[in-house]
């Protein structure tokens, strides 16, 4: 006689499933699972959208590299093919190569004013006769630079010492310099006896690192060069290194800054005239025109840093018109003296008057 159902499973040992029960476990299943696959979702949306921005970053920086690139090309070309002024190149409205010579359209100055190039790249070309060489300790131009970003006298002249002692060929020890043994004796790397390549190796000349502070470097190290210049171009020169070739504050190298964008500065009667002061300089020294030796600057508008190129312009070789001597990275200055405006680093840049360097500009 076959037995009832409900009989059989109780002789088997088991209890019929409750239905609300079930139905219970059954939800509580798929929530942890939907609650699962949801945390999976925001992890992968997370990771995907770290990958796209890690690639958005990785194309703006390239495009800042080949607009940077572009823009130096561009300047390079202008710089070799156009006529100069005392303290300009003459931008012309015939912007390809073989065009007819026209009227100037504007001026491209070389005194560091900041300049707008292709996408977000600004920058300046500094004629180097308008800075102070760190190659040319012994004139007087390179301690009242240290003076004028705020070193003591005393320190200003040692470090000056220091520096000579530091490039030059022997082991003569000068007044209040320092030699090898100095150096040995601190276990630091001994004088390089030669001149310096880039502002920057002024860090290693002995305590000098201690004597200036970081916002006195951001200060001096875009007002010097390597170059053993041959003279100071009043024309191009910084405010900041005018003035502390003066002995004056910058408001009082502002008569000179108005006078020099009518008519060249020719010589140390017309700035002591225009500012009563008068520069320990040779006379013979001061020159009136730029030089074929010119520092190119490029950055990224809003960037903290910049890249800095020295060029010789060498119009009568057979190989190229130029010449690029060296090439570094620096920072830029919290806030710096651009053609005698104090503006804050980011701050627009004018815009050439050339259409060669207006193309593919970032809105």
């Amino acid at each position: 006689m076959t037995r009832p159902l409900a009989a059989t499973r109780r002789l088997a040992g088991t209890r019929p499933l409750a239905g609300p029960r079930a139905a219970g476990f059954v939800l509580a299943v798929t929530l942890w699972a939907l609650a699962a696959l949801a945390i999976l979702a925001s992890y992968v949306d997370g990771v995907v959208a770290a990958e796209v921005e890690r690639a958005r970053l990785a194309r703006a920086a390239l495009q800042h590299e080949l607009d940077q690139r572009a823009t130096e090309a561009t300047l390079l070309f202008l710089l070799a093919t156009e006529q100069r002024n005392y303290r300009a190149v003459l931008l012309t409205a015939g912007d390809a190569a073989g065009a007819p010579a026209r009227e100037p359209s504007g001026e491209l100055g070389l005194a560091g004013e900041a300049y707008a190039g292709l996408g977000d790249v600004a920058f300046a070309v500094q004629d180097e006769s308008g800075l102070v060489s760190v190659n040319l300790p012994e004139e007087p131009a390179f301690a009242a630079l240290l003076r004028r970003v705020g070193v003591p006298r005393p320190d200003a002249a040692r470090a000056a010492a220091r520096l000579f002692d530091y490039i030059d060929v022997d082991d003569a020890l000068s007044l209040g310099g320092a030699e090898r043994f100095d150096y040995v004796r601190r276990g630091l790397p001994p004088p390089k006896n030669h001149q310096l390549v880039v502002p920057q190796e002024l860090r290693r000349v002995l305590d000098l690192d201690q004597a200036v502070d970081a916002g006195q470097w951001r200060r001096l190290l875009p007002l010097l060069t390597p170059r053993v210049t041959v003279g100071y171009n009043f024309n191009t020169m910084r405010a900041e290194a005018m003035a502390a070739l003066l002995g004056v504050d910058e408001t009082a190298v502002a008569p000179v800054l108005a006078a020099r964008a009518e008519r060249p500065i020719a010589g140390l009667a017309d700035l002591q005239a225009l500012t009563g002061a008068l520069p320990v300089l040779d006379p013979e020294l001061v020159v009136r025109a730029p030089g074929n030796a010119l520092r190119l600057a490029f950055w990224r508008r809003g960037g903290r840093s910049r890249t800095v190129v020295g060029v010789t312009l060498t119009p009568a070789a057979q190989a190229a018109p130029w010449r690029k001597e060296y090439r570094y990275s620096e920072p830029l200055a919290e806030r710096q003296l651009v053609d005698g405006q104090l503006v804050a680093d980011g701050a627009d840049p004018e815009t050439p008057a050339t259409a060669l360097l207006r193309s593919a500009r970032a809105g």
